[in-house]
């Protein structure tokens, strides 16, 4: 763009490229700007004519680069305001993001709750499914239940019927016997007179043998305890005899000794 005489502004660049932040384009032309060469120039000693030339084309190139830097100012200058102006828009378009990130998470938090509360509706919904499936499933239990008590019962009551008219027959068949019934009954009573006669003199024959026993046993118990006293007596016996015996037994002993030393001692005739 130089080399064409153009002047590379931030826009006239962005144009050129048709791309690019002004950032971005603003930093590559300071870098690219302060890349350029500038001629250093000495003054060597030179014609007071040529000199003067040199003098006025030194002021003209002064004059030029005086232009130069004044373009340039104002080239900043614009660019400056270009960057402002951009920075403005990049501020606005960040307020906008973030404006959009607020709504955008304001929403995000509305579903996140709306969603929440649609899972506990669910959830609710599904309890209350379960309930009445449950609900459901103890009167069909129920329902069947009765339904086998109806059925039971309808068993019931033809048994009952059967019963009854069982019972109608025996009933019948007990008023035809019941005056077989009283002759046997009066036959069992005469037999039942005749046994409570002989019960009760086999009861007092019972009583009797029992008194007898009774004694027995009385005399029974007398004579352990006679045994048992002689049993005592004889063992006291057998102690004494005992005692008497070692006594005895004791005294032969002595009398023996006494009989041997006497002998012993005797003198020889």
């Amino acid at each position: 763009m130089a080399g064409e005489g153009q002047q590379p502004t931030i826009r006239a660049v962005r144009e050129r490229l048709g791309t690019g932040s002004p950032n971005t384009v603003h930093k590559h032309l300071t870098t690219w700007r302060e890349a350029r060469p500038v001629a250093a120039a000495t003054a060597p000693e030179l014609p007071q004519a040529l000199a003067a030339a040199i003098a006025a084309e030194i002021e003209r190139a002064a004059a030029q680069a005086r232009g130069e830097i004044e373009g340039r100012l104002v080239q900043a200058q614009a660019e400056a305001a270009e960057l402002a102006a951009a920075g403005e828009v990049i501020e606005a378009e960040r307020d906008a993001l973030a404006e959009q990130v607020a709504t955008l998470t304001t929403e995000r938090d509305t579903l996140a709750g709306k969603a929440a509360q649609q899972a506990a509706d669910l959830a609710e919904q599904a309890q209350r499914i379960d309930r009445e499936q449950q609900a459901a499933e103890a009167a069909r239990v129920e329902v069947a239940t009765a339904r086998l008590k109806i059925e039971a019962q309808a068993d019931r009551q033809t048994e009952q019927a059967a019963e009854i008219e069982r019972l109608r027959k025996a009933l019948e068949d007990a008023q035809q016997g019941r005056t077989a019934a009283a002759q046997q009954a009066a036959v069992l009573g005469a037999k039942l007179e005749a046994a409570v006669d002989r019960a009760n003199r086999a009861e007092a024959r019972a009583e009797q043998i029992e008194q007898q026993a009774a004694k027995a046993a009385q005399e029974t118990r007398q004579a352990q305890t006679e045994r048992d006293e002689a049993r005592q007596s004889a063992a006291t016996a057998r102690e004494e005899a005992a005692r008497l015996a070692g006594q005895l037994e004791a005294m032969a002993f002595k009398k023996q000794e006494e009989k041997k030393h006497g002998t012993s001692a005797r003198p020889a005739s």
